[in-house]
């Protein structure tokens, strides 16, 4: 995940090659793989409540029960139909849209909205808040 920060501007297309890589890793359930793509700190939120991670250990902590439960379900990857990213200045983006989790013999496990603000950093890009919400509101970015 290499960042293209010093030879050229940032630009979306960037911030969606560290955001395919962290897809990718969040597919395996593994926690200390998946923490390495966030920021420190790095913010959750959701209606029902606002985590902060101070350290990627802080943050390994925070993603494993949710990842044994989707586990123990049998997930195997999260489809985005609906995702679009936008620029927010030098080294700051949004990607948002629509995630579907579906299980190893295709079933649906559930939709959500989901906005990311990715922060471009000397090492790369990495996920600095996550926003868990109603897959119906989705921001209209162009």
């Amino acid at each position: 995940m290499a960042s293209s920060a010093s030879a050229s501007p940032p630009d979306e297309s960037d911030v969606f090659k560290a955001y395919e890589a962290y897809l990718l890793a969040s597919f395996s359930l593994d926690a200390e793989r998946v923490a390495t793509y966030y920021d420190e700190p790095f913010m959750f939120v959701s209606a029902a409540r606002t985590v902060t991670v101070a350290t990627r250990a802080d943050a390994e902590g925070f993603l494993s029960p949710g990842f044994k439960d989707l586990q123990q379900a049998g997930y195997a990857k999260t489809e985005f139909p609906e995702l679009k990213s936008h620029s927010l200045g030098e080294g700051l983006a949004v990607i948002s849209g629509r995630g579907v989790r579906v299980t190893r013999d295709g079933r649906e496990l559930g939709t959500f909205g989901i906005t990311y603000i990715w922060r471009n950093l000397p090492d790369g890009w990495k996920l600095s808040v996550m926003i868990v919400h109603d897959p119906k509101k989705l921001l209209p970015l162009i």
